[in-house]
């Protein structure tokens, strides 16, 4: 916990814990995020998505000191991009056309400037989103951009994804897998930012669900999961707040930081 008077920085991830339902963030997290940041601290996003995957509307509905991208592969402060690092363009050809050659995997193709994804998914794709129904289609839309993250079905198997460790690190899900450029993570990035803003990292707050958020969190001063969380993120949690859809970040920095404030 900080002391009196020390600016902290905050690391919030995006999905299952800013966001309720349909991208929107609950009320009292807009609250608490205008308030600490009144106070001087600092908050960042800190998420799995691309640059180009983060759906507007959520960096429309409250301001943040900057964004941390692709599973650490992109760090924003402010307006300025201050590290990059995307999956080599061969890898991400090599990628894709196993990916193509295997009719039954689906691929989301996550860039800095847009996300491409694979048509035969079984879920219809957002505004934001460009399909992708073949190889071709996939050069000719991410010729120019480049590739943070690369979400895979779970049927493409981790024998495969192994076979390019040299190359990558991949995040398991429930149906699926993230795949970064290697040693990529939300850790890492959270201790760029702080090491260039000069924050001990004893006032640092994450707040995550997922176990791609285990590391960020296991190395913050506070570690905050939400209610609705994942049983080895809860297990490492300083505080376990309310879900996602009630403002559980909100709520944590009411008790963790604010206390009473105004």
């Amino acid at each position: 916990m900080s002391g009196r008077g020390e600016i902290c920085a905050l690391f919030i991830d995006i999905d299952g814990t800013l966001t309720g339902d349909n991208h929107v963030i609950p009320q009292r997290n807009i609250d608490a995020v205008n308030a600490v940041r009144a106070m001087g601290h600092k908050v960042f996003i800190n998420t799995g998505r691309s640059k180009g995957n983060i759906p507007p509307e959520v960096l429309s509905q409250v301001e943040f000191d900057g964004v941390l991208s692709g599973n650490g592969t992109m760090i924003t402060v402010g307006d300025k991009e201050s590290f990059a690092d995307c999956i080599p363009k061969s890898t991400v050809d090599m990628i894709a056309r196993h990916i193509y050659d295997n009719p039954p995997f689906w691929a989301a193709f996550e860039g800095v400037n847009k996300s491409c994804l694979t048509t035969n998914r079984d879920r219809p794709l957002a505004p934001y989103q460009t399909p992708v129904a073949t190889y071709d289609d996939y050069v000719r839309e991410t010729a120019d951009d480049g590739i943070q993250v690369i979400a895979v079905s779970k049927d493409v198997g981790t024998d495969y994804l192994d076979s390019l460790s040299d190359y990558i690190s991949y995040f398991t899900f429930d149906y699926y897998f993230d795949i970064v450029s290697k040693g990529n993570n939300k850790c890492k990035s959270m201790g760029k930012v702080i090491d260039m803003l000069g924050i001990d990292r004893k006032n640092t707050f994450a707040f995550g669900d997922s176990d791609n958020d285990y590391e960020m969190l296991k190395s913050a001063g506070v570690a905050v999961a939400m209610a609705n969380a994942s049983e080895q993120v809860k297990d490492i949690a300083d505080f376990v707040s309310l879900s996602n859809k009630e403002g559980g970040v909100g709520y944590a920095i009411e008790k963790l930081i604010l206390k009473g404030r105004p």
